[in-house]
């Protein structure tokens, strides 16, 4: 433990002669003792001292930001004797992140569902802002797998969201409903 007096007594000299500086040449050599003694104490010191200098780490802070149309509570069920696929805008995406290397935003994708009723599975897709709406082929990942979208750079992106589903020729009427998780997370 003789690291620790020695980290005590330069402690004791340095605050008692000008506090600020002082802190910061304890943490100084608090963070050379803990690199080559690795004990506890001087683990617990390092991280008081970097708490006590301000020193935080930098961490990208990816977001994302969802707003569901209109359409979301309403559509089409058909289920009068026929049925056809229906590709519907669900919501606006803002996704951004500060991180270099960009993100991935992870879509789910699901059944629609009621009581008692028949459920009716539905892909994900994203575009651009305002681009025109996705054909089916557009639709590559498999209902019930998650949709993964990943970027190369920092920065900001406007995105539609849609859904293509066909219900059952002779869909159950009533209120289905369905939970669509976004995720996006720093590329490392």
């Amino acid at each position: 433990m003789q690291g620790g007096n020695k980290f005590q007594e330069l402690y004791q000299k340095s605050v008692i002669c000008n506090p600020q500086v002082g802190i910061l040449k304890v943490c100084r050599k608090a963070m050379t003792l803990a690199c080559y003694m690795n004990t506890p104490c001087q683990l617990i010191w390092l991280a008081l001292c970097l708490v006590i200098a301000g020193v935080k780490p930098v961490f990208a802070q990816p977001s994302i930001t969802s707003t569901s149309t209109t359409n979301t509570n309403n559509l089409d069920l058909d289920g009068e004797g026929s049925a056809e696929t229906h590709i519907v805008k669900v919501a606006d995406l803002t996704v951004s992140t500060a991180n270099a290397n960009g993100y991935t935003l992870t879509v789910s994708s699901g059944d629609l569902s009621k009581f008692g009723g028949t459920e009716i599975g539905f892909q994900v897709t994203t575009v651009a802002d305002d681009a025109p709406t996705p054909d089916a082929a557009d639709f590559t990942t498999p209902i019930g797998d998650d949709y993964n979208l990943s970027t190369n750079t920092a920065g900001t992106e406007n995105l539609d969201l849609y859904v293509k589903y066909t219900p059952a020729n002779l869909q159950d009427p009533g209120t289905y409903t369905s939970t669509i998780n976004l995720t996006v997370t720093d590329n490392p």
